[in-house]
């Protein structure tokens, strides 16, 4: 199994540092545009494992794209082509946040159910723009088909969602007690 997980300046790293945890012995690598250092919205400097001009995406299972501002992604045909070729192959890609704004942004949300931004559906954001040809719910999580999307606000419930994904959860209440954990519900 290999996850890959997207770098891009300013991402909001908090949002996917439970996913890191996770899967960090299932194959987790980080991936970008550049081969340089990131910076985080938390200010965290980062470097990447793999420029995704040179990921082969027949061994990509699952590309998780972190919240931050969409709008510099959502124009790179590097990137869009990437995900899309992602897509095509039915690998299984997750954004939370701005993350699927960029997916939305792609127009690879186009009339399936998807959530995302910080809390959800928020017409005065401008990138709610980006999901005006999709079926926007205001769950924490919604899957459909091989695309998962999440708010920023449920980063436990989108890890908890990958790993059902990824076939990684024993049960349902295995599940539901690693969220219950992380949010220290009792």
């Amino acid at each position: 199994m290999k996850i890959a997980l997207l770098y891009y300046d300013e991402f909001a790293e908090f949002e996917v540092v439970l996913a890191c945890l996770v899967f960090r012995r299932h194959g987790l690598i980080t991936v970008a545009l550049e081969d340089r250092e990131y910076r985080s919205e938390e200010g965290q400097r980062l470097c990447v494992d793999q420029v995704i001009k040179d990921v082969d995406i027949d061994a990509i299972d699952l590309l998780i794209i972190p919240g931050g501002d969409p709008a510099p992604l959502v124009n790179n045909l590097e990137l869009k082509r990437f995900v899309e070729s992602l897509v095509a192959k039915d690998k299984k890609v997750a954004g939370i946040c701005g993350g699927a704004g960029v997916l939305a942004g792609f127009g690879l949300l186009k009339g399936k159910k998807c959530t995302g931004l910080s809390s959800g559906k928020d017409p005065d954001i401008p990138e709610y723009q980006y999901f005006s040809e999709s079926i926007f719910l205001d769950d924490y999580v919604v899957v459909d088909g091989n695309i998962i999307t999440a708010q920023g606000q449920a980063y436990v419930e989108f890890v908890f969602e990958l790993v059902r994904q990824m076939g990684l959860c024993g049960t349902e209440e295995e599940c539901q007690a690693g969220i219950r954990w992380f949010k220290n519900i009792r």
